[in-house]
């Protein structure tokens, strides 16, 4: 079965990524940190994983800007949609119709995420179940389903950001035939405080050159 795994990045334009990080440092450290830690994950990722790996990005209008910063070797696709939620599912649709039968859609700003942990969801999802990766926060890294599996109700009217998010997830599943697959729990990086935590606890390991000493810089070690 063919599968596919969905990278949702954003363009690194100081100001408008990782603008949560950048209130307690600058708008111009948090995009080159972003920007660096993106291409370094890719080429870990790229040919270690057992599905194509495509580069969803956003906004839509930097498709040639996308291209230039990461190269010809990997699939852009825009994201479409006015909200986030909008933008996933129409992502699934996108995949599913591209010819994909196992999809996983996961955020670019995940140290821990490894192949080992795309392989096993894509390996987990036959039809009747979908997937989805806990994030510390109460959100979500990664989620995927089977085309039969699909559910798109989840993406609907939901408040991202907010720390029930996993739960609320979990929860739309209740009552369905779909059997949910529980990853292991992984952080992200959204705060200064999460990458600051990342290096007091030894936990920022999984960044490596250029990014490892950039995060470290941001947070003043």
């Amino acid at each position: 079965m063919s599968g596919c795994i969905m990278f949702f990045v954003k363009y690194p334009e100081p100001g408008e990524v990782k603008t949560r990080l950048a209130e307690e440092s600058t708008s111009e450290g948090a995009a080159e940190f972003y920007r660096v830690f993106v291409e370094e994950k890719l080429v870990e990722l790229k040919g270690a994983t057992d599905g194509e790996l495509m580069v969803f990005y956003t906004p839509e209008v930097k498709g040639r800007a996308m291209a230039d910063w990461l190269g010809p070797e990997y699939r852009f696709v825009a994201q479409k949609g006015v909200e986030l939620g909008r933008r996933m599912e129409n992502a699934f649709r996108e995949a599913f119709f591209m010819g994909h039968d196992r999809v996983i859609l996961v955020g670019s700003d995940i140290p821990g995420l490894t192949p080992d942990i795309l392989n096993s969801a894509l390996a987990s999802l036959e039809p009747g179940k979908a997937c989805i990766g806990p994030a510390e926060d109460g959100g979500y890294y990664l989620v995927g389903f089977n085309r039969k599996s699909f559910v798109p109700e989840i993406f609907h009217k939901m408040e991202w950001g907010m720390e029930d998010v996993l739960q609320r997830t979990v929860d739309r599943f209740e009552g369905s035939d779909i059997e949910l697959v529980q990853l292991e729990r992984l952080d992200d990086m959204d705060t200064f405080e999460d990458v600051e935590t990342l290096a007091v606890l030894g936990l920022i390991g999984p960044l490596k050159g250029k990014s490892l000493e950039m995060a470290k810089k941001l947070i003043g070690m």
